[in-house]
């Protein structure tokens, strides 16, 4: 199982959202479809179940949304599909796909780490070429990442004290959607 992390600073449970406001908006949920559309995509491809954890950081937030993908009702087949379905979560959240937990980074951290290897994403990390080779295919991974921002000193901490690896794509920004399309395929290079 991959599971992919994405922390967001600026999305809020108790904000009015509708497709306008989405789109290019200062909450930035059109960084929360790409990633949702991209696993989508990813999801029939790899040999291995995907989750999506958004972590909505924001200090009257502290709350996990977890998206199982396999049990995503349907496919996603644009960004528009992607946006909509983003908006039915945030305003109907009663289905089986997912589900909101309220909890603190550092316990979902510890949580996560009690079943899975944790690797967070940052340029001063070992490059992911190198890495990926090394990693049981078969184990379950998380992967962490920033959204349109990096992650806060605080949660780069609690990482660290957790001993999780530090992987790297080099010194350039991508884009969080871009990041997880990278991931998937270097595991289904290695998938062959």
């Amino acid at each position: 199982m991959l599971t992919f992390v994405v922390i967001s600073s600026t999305i809020r449970t108790t904000t009015e959202k509708t497709i306008k406001s989405v789109v290019g908006g200062q909450e930035r949920f059109d960084v929360l479809a790409r990633c949702l559309l991209n696993l989508d995509r990813w999801k029939e491809r790899l040999r291995t179940d995907l989750n999506f954890v958004l972590y909505l950081s924001h200090p009257e937030e502290q709350i996990a949304l977890y998206i199982q993908l396999s049990k995503l009702p349907y496919t996603l087949k644009s960004e528009l599909d992607s946006v909509i379905t983003i908006l039915d979560i945030f305003t109907k959240p009663m289905d089986s796909f997912f589900r909101f937990v309220a909890i603190s980074f550092e316990d979902l951290m510890k949580s996560l780490s009690e079943t899975t290897a944790i690797y967070y994403l940052t340029p001063d990390g070992i490059p992911l070429e190198e890495f990926t080779a090394k990693i049981n295919q078969n184990a379950e991974l998380c992967f962490v990442l920033g959204s349109q921002y990096d992650l806060s000193e605080i949660q780069e901490q609690v990482l660290s004290n957790l001993e999780v690896v530090p992987l790297s794509l080099g010194k350039l920004d991508y884009l969080a959607s871009h990041v997880i399309t990278i991931i998937c395929n270097q595991f289904s290079l290695n998938d062959d």
